[in-house]
């Protein structure tokens, strides 16, 4: 399905120049979609939550060097126009429009959803369409006759150079987000909501590990191989769906039923 990855780090790779002019159009783009909506949420339901799940959207920006070193991601330092850099990993600029609306703006439609009603499907319904995003996002720029980034090391479960695995823990970012909007938007009233721009960053690094730290471990253990990381692989995916499955208990619409049936359990 895919080419081999390279074993360390391309170093070498050069940013293409053309392709990253179009990476900051295409996503400010849809940073502005999200922002229109947010504002027009905003004025007809006096609350700037979308505002804010965005600006904490842009925030997890801060994350990139840390999962990109823990699960081998490169971005070319060469022609790129950085960000910052951290842990030796380049970021470029282009990512906070990324993050903003891929993490936050999605937040917000979240968010949304679970005022709505969500049921604990559509829940699970919800992960596998953010998690459809997440490839279309990702595969394009890994398969450009240039590259605009790379995956390396012994990286299970790959499709056009992508490793699906990071679609476990990508895809429940903006639902966990959403989630602790969802849950403390009682207390979260008024100026109090800024408070989502920190906590959206803190949670979307919570859910990185919650989900991640097997594959982590196995990309970098000395001596990895892919069965060993596809095996993590599988421990991932299973994080992901009781990390979701636990979401469930605290948004669904049925919810309830469900939180009955486990302290149900708990009191036998």
């Amino acid at each position: 399905m895919s080419s081999p990855l390279p074993m360390t780090a391309p170093v070498e790779m050069v940013m293409p120049a053309t392709p990253q002019l179009w990476m900051h159009i295409l996503n400010w783009a849809l940073v502005a979609v999200v922002l229109v909506v947010a504002l027009n949420h905003w004025r007809k339901r006096g609350s700037a939550i979308g505002i804010w799940l965005v600006l904490g959207g842009a925030l997890t920006t801060l994350n990139e060097p840390i999962v990109d070193v823990l699960g081998k991601c490169w971005f070319p330092a060469i022609g790129s126009d950085v960000l910052f850099k951290a842990w030796g990993t380049s970021i470029p600029s282009y990512m906070v429009p990324v993050y903003a609306w891929y993490v936050g703006g999605q937040a917000f439609l979240a968010y949304r959803l679970y005022e709505k009603g969500l049921s604990r499907r559509g829940l699970f319904g919800l992960y596998a369409a953010f998690a459809v995003v997440n490839m279309f996002l990702e595969i394009p720029g890994l398969n450009l006759p240039v590259p605009m980034y790379s995956y390396y090391g012994n990286q299970p479960l790959l499709l056009l150079r992508f490793p699906l695995w990071w679609i476990f823990c990508n895809a429940l970012m903006p639902m966990m987000i959403a989630g602790v909007a969802y849950v403390a938007r009682p207390v979260l009233q008024g100026l109090r909501a800024a408070l989502l721009v920190p906590l959206a960053w803190m949670t979307a690094g919570a859910t990185n590990a919650l989900v991640a730290a097997p594959i982590w471990v196995a990309l970098n253990v000395e001596g990895s191989s892919l069965l060993l990381t596809h095996l993590a692989a599988a421990a991932s995916f299973g994080m992901g769906l009781l990390v979701c499955s636990g979401l469930a208990l605290a948004v669904a619409k049925d919810a309830a039923v469900e939180r009955s049936r486990v302290r149900g359990a708990m009191a036998v």
